[in-house]
């Protein structure tokens, strides 16, 4: 399942998101402001959102901010949650493939819907390696 969460400077791609989802059929949580509010404070969102996705192997987060740090912090000290901070493809990619991240953070504030649209493609189609990785990983 998808775990989505986010703050006032994420909320606009996290609504239009929602509705991709929508259109396809693709089961998410929503853990986020109803509405847009200049003054929320990301980690009232994304603290339960990371807390969700440690619950299931099969759950997935995507969390935006403005930067993408503050809710990479906030997922990341969630036990079970390994979450990346990707302005790139490429960082979304060896996040995914060497230390088989469970979320994506990113911030709206730095790149295009158009652009995370397609990190986050990156992000889902990638596959973990396992091997060394995995050794790596079990030792957190």
């Amino acid at each position: 399942m998808f775990i989505l969460s986010c703050d006032h400077a994420g909320f606009d791609y996290v609504q239009r998101l929602m509705k991709d989802f929508d259109l396809n059929k693709q089961k998410y949580k929503y853990f986020g402001p109803k509405t847009f509010n200049a003054d929320d404070d990301y980690p009232d969102f994304v603290a339960p959102a990371a807390a969700e996705v440690a619950k299931s192997k099969n759950n997935i987060g995507i969390f935006l901010c403005g930067s993408g740090i503050g809710a990479n912090i906030v997922a990341n000290r969630q036990k079970g949650v390994r979450a990346v901070c990707a302005l790139t493809c490429e960082s979304a990619y060896w996040a995914r493939h060497d230390d088989d991240a469970n979320v994506l953070t990113t911030g709206a504030r730095f790149i295009s819907y158009k652009k995370f649209v397609k990190i986050l493609d990156v992000f889902l189609t990638t596959k973990f390696e396992g091997g060394r990785h995995l050794r790596r990983i079990k030792k957190y």
